[in-house]
């Protein structure tokens, strides 16, 4: 069925007040996050493919979001960029809808009204947003998690992990940023946004650290079994093998050092991210490490 501008292959009403997690790419989805985290709870549920934006080109700019050609089995095929929506039933548990959004480059109107229109047909109950940030903060401490929480109480065990509160930021951001408030205005539902702070000097493609830590506080609300999160373990050994030595860079190691002291004297607030001259070993070094979990995960 057609959902605005969603092709829809299975019916919205046999799903029961279902939460939608959502992530955002490349918006709020630096380290690949939030793509990690909706990955990861898919497997885990069981998620299928239910869905995509019928004609992706009205909203992307395909010289930027470029299609890809594989071979599968010795055909070619041809992927598009596209939003994409999967589902998942889980039986005496709480029925989700996963939206990975790619950021729209044209009629961000339209497509806000396409996303507000599919949480509407499946009768979403909760919209939950969750994403990363790059921050003034030290990769040898337990990274922060900040978020809002709109129009519910969260249990106690998910607040001891999450800083709530009001947003202050102030500058650029995207369109589609605007859903979680349309969310809850428009459609009157229950609204979460959760966004991981990941340290501005690393820079991983696939940040698991991160992952891990959004992982974790969500399993607070939705139950997830711990040791189904891989991702806990590729974290701590992602990290592990960072070392930053005041001999290969003075400038970077004084400056962690720096932020392990703020971090340690807690609620600083996010300072704007600085320029971190990094010797040519010390970047190649974190390329090498970025592209070997890369394909790492290409692999699973």
């Amino acid at each position: 069925m057609q959902i605005r501008d969603f092709q829809i292959d299975v019916d919205p009403t046999a799903f029961d007040s279902p939460h939608c997690i959502v992530t955002l790419r490349p918006w709020v989805n630096v380290g690949n996050v939030g793509r990690i985290v909706v990955n990861r709870l898919g497997r885990i549920y069981g998620a299928k493919k239910i869905g995509e934006l019928m004609r992706p080109g009205k909203f992307y700019d395909h010289t930027r979001y470029r299609p890809r050609i594989r071979m599968r089995r010795g055909e070619r095929t041809f992927r598009i960029p596209n939003t994409e929506v999967t589902a998942a039933r889980v039986p005496d548990g709480r029925d989700l809808i996963f939206v990975k959004m790619l950021e729209p480059h044209a009629w961000a109107e339209d497509f806000n009204d396409s996303i507000l229109e599919l949480l509407q047909a499946f009768n979403v109950e909760r919209y939950v947003l969750v994403g990363s940030m790059y921050d003034s903060v030290p990769h040898t401490r337990p990274l922060k998690v900040t978020g809002s929480a709109r129009g519910w109480e969260p249990p106690s065990r998910f607040r001891d992990g999450v800083r709530l509160g009001r947003s202050r930021y102030e500058g650029p951001t995207s369109m589609a940023s605007q859903l979680t408030e349309l969310a809850r205005t428009q459609l009157h539902l229950e609204t979460l946004s959760m966004i991981a702070h990941l340290p501005l000097y690393l820079k991983l493609d696939n940040d698991y650290v991160g992952a891990a830590r959004v992982l974790s506080v969500l399993s607070e609300i939705y139950d997830v079994p711990m040791d189904r999160m891989p991702e806990i373990r590729m974290g701590e050994t992602q990290y592990s093998q960072v070392q930053i030595s005041s001999s290969d860079n003075p400038r970077l190691a004084q400056l962690v050092a720096r932020l392990e002291l703020e971090y340690d004297g807690e609620e600083v607030e996010p300072t704007e991210e600085e320029e971190i001259e990094l010797s040519p070993e010390l970047e190649e070094f974190l390329q090498d490490l970025s592209r070997g979990w890369d394909e790492d995960e290409g692999r699973k």
